[in-house]
């Protein structure tokens, strides 16, 4: 019996400054931990948790929305990461910066520039700092040559007066084109040239083989007065040939076009680098984010599988 209450009396000892420290413990503590070593949902989680004991106008509300912000949009939750990103910035002003580049940012790694660019125009018209506008506008610069868009490019980086790289922009040779009326024309009078001058010889052989052939028999049947094939050969062979390669010959040289301005936007990306977009909110962290772990997990064993 003695034993017994001496357990119990420990237990209360040991239970209370556990509470209390708990109850010191900084809003998000374990919500941090969580994120600073990839656990990014676990961590949205007690972010969540955090919220409800927080006054949701204060200072403090703020910067665990933008916690909360982050940990989802490193956990690939976009939508819920932009909502919380930008109450985040809505709750404290001085938020905004790092919510609305860590956002872009965010949609940068799904190759989404567009929307990546609306965030930061978007932070562009509040910005009066000229130092920070120049940031922006080389930010805004990266994104527009991502997407291929040079002369949009050159243009921001000449706003932001980075004129090094506006100069090796322009330096730089997008390489031959081809010119999708030219190649029309071609097949007009040759099936098969115009997809050869696009840069797809094979398919432009084989088209003007199908081409000539099926007008060869249409000849044939005709002095054979068999006006009947004749006819069903022109018709399903001889011109469905003759058009797809007129056709194919304007696709191609579109391709081939974004092809050359593809290669040129990677050659000059590998010389330009890309901008940080998670600088200040690492700052304010106090650490770096971290792919999802739970994530990373899960794809190591189903490739050991």
């Amino acid at each position: 019996m003695t034993i017994a209450v001496v357990l119990c009396l420990l237990s209360l000892a040991v239970a209370e400054p556990t509470e209390s420290m708990l109850s010191a413990t900084a809003p998000g503590a374990l919500g941090d931990s969580l994120l600073k070593h990839g656990f990014n949902m676990e961590a949205a989680h007690e972010f969540r948790r955090s919220l409800y004991n927080l006054d949701s106008a204060g200072p403090s509300a703020g910067l665990i929305r933008l916690k909360l912000g982050l940990s989802l949009g490193a956990g690939n939750d976009l939508p819920a990461a932009a909502e919380e990103l930008r109450e985040a910035a809505r709750i404290e002003s001085g938020l905004s910066g790092p919510a609305q580049k860590a956002l872009a940012g965010f949609y940068v790694r799904g190759r989404r520039y567009g929307m990546a660019e609306l965030e930061l125009s978007d932070l562009l018209v509040f910005t009066r700092d000229s130092a920070h506008r120049a940031s922006l506008q080389l930010s805004i610069g990266w994104l527009r040559l991502q997407e291929g868009d040079i002369a949009s490019a050159v243009a921001s980086y000449g706003q932001a007066g980075a004129t090094e790289v506006v100069s090796t922009i322009r330096a730089s040779r997008e390489g031959p084109r081809r010119s999708p009326t030219a190649a029309a024309i071609f097949s007009s009078f040759v099936p098969g040239s115009g997809e050869v001058y696009a840069g797809r010889p094979a398919t432009g052989l084989l088209g003007f083989a199908i081409a000539a052939g099926s007008l060869a028999g249409a000849i044939w049947a005709a002095k054979t007065d068999d006006w009947v094939s004749a006819s069903v050969i022109v018709s399903a062979l001889f011109w469905r040939f003759y058009n797809g390669s007129r056709s194919n010959a304007v696709a191609f040289t579109e391709e081939f076009n974004l092809a050359a301005r593809r290669r040129r936007v990677a050659e000059l990306s590998g010389r330009l680098a890309e901008p940080r977009w998670f600088r200040e909110t690492d700052s304010l962290l106090g650490y770096s984010l971290r792919p999802d772990t739970a994530s990373t997990k899960n794809d190591k064993g189903e490739k050991g599988k």
